[in-house]
């Protein structure tokens, strides 16, 4: 883009034209003359190249204060700049893979599918609406694996939750670690240095696994400063979520417990957390100007110079 910072200048345009048609005029009157004594033999002899060019130097001069109009005008070229800063959230994903994960009692209104499919096509649309934050996800059976560390790279993060299936544990490690996965999910946040830091953890059982107390989890995230969003999902009277367990954990750590009985009461909760949690952005917008005038102001000038020079020197005429 580009614009003219004094336009009001370009009104200086009508003065060449305007000396041009008093040049003209005045050549159409004719010019004083000094009658000399000669001969016939004079009009054979031919002009000179000065002679030739003398009568057309005058001609630089309109294009050279065109331009150096211009340069008043002081034309320039913008770059449009985008500056943002961002107060992203961390966020660690801790997805429930134990064997009860696998009961096929979810509905995505055409079939049937299992509470691990319901729960990774909501956290894949969690995962698309998150734009500045760095994320991590994390699936546990009898104990924990970090599937992916944190990252930006939404593609990867995708890659990884569609690789979790009920063949990640072998049958006799499905069982529920909940205190391991969370004090995994608080170790991937420990160094981070985010303005908010979240886990959010969803199973459909209760702890029956694991060597580190969920409670005992719940204070190490506590003294890092994480919050915990806990989701007791699956339909009710088919799982064994120990609600009062979830509710302590979010709510000593300044989360919330939320119960999901469907896929589309899951959508709701995922959706509510995504309001709560909302990374800070602050866009500001400039232009950065690139003064063009000089280009015009040295060529418009070599040219009166060349005339002057063309006039004085090459050209010069005797009185």
């Amino acid at each position: 883009m580009w614009q003219l910072a004094n336009p009001w200048f370009l009104l200086l345009l009508i003065v060449p034209p305007l000396l041009l048609a008093w040049r003209l005029w005045g050549n159409r009157r004719g010019r004083a003359s000094l009658l000399f004594s000669g001969g016939p033999y004079l009009k054979n002899i031919p002009p000179s190249f000065r002679a030739r060019l003398s009568p057309h130097i005058h001609w630089l001069r309109y294009p050279a204060l065109v331009l150096l109009v211009i340069a008043l005008a002081r034309p320039q070229a913008g770059q449009e700049l985008q500056e943002i800063n961002t107060y992203a959230v961390d966020i660690a994903l801790v997805l429930d893979v134990s064997g009860t994960m696998a009961q096929r009692d979810m509905s995505d209104g055409r079939r049937a599918i299992s509470r691990l499919e319901a729960a990774k096509q909501v956290m894949s649309g969690f995962i698309d609406r998150r734009q500045t934050d760095r994320m991590a996800l994390i699936a546990f059976g009898t104990y924990s694996l970090t599937r992916c560390p944190l990252t930006v790279d939404y593609a990867l993060m995708q890659t990884a939750l569609e690789e979790i299936s009920m063949e990640l544990f072998p049958e006799e490690l499905r069982r529920t670690a909940i205190g391991n996965a969370l004090a995994t999910a608080v170790g991937r946040l420990k160094k981070s240095d985010a303005k908010s830091k979240i886990v959010i953890l969803l199973t459909d059982g209760d702890n029956t696994a694991g060597n580190v107390a969920p409670a005992s989890a719940a204070d190490i995230a506590k003294s890092e400063g994480v919050k915990v969003y806990t989701i007791g999902f699956g339909t009710p009277n088919q799982t064994d979520v120990n609600e009062e367990l979830m509710r302590q954990i979010a709510e000593s750590t300044g989360g919330r417990f939320f119960r999901s009985r469907s896929l589309a009461d899951l959508e709701r909760v995922y959706a509510e957390i995504d309001q709560m949690e909302k990374s800070e952005v602050t866009v500001r917008n400039y232009t950065m100007w690139d003064e063009l005038f000089p280009w015009f102001l040295w060529s418009g000038a070599a040219l009166l110079l060349l005339e002057v020079f063309l006039n004085q020197v090459l050209c010069r005429k005797v009185p």
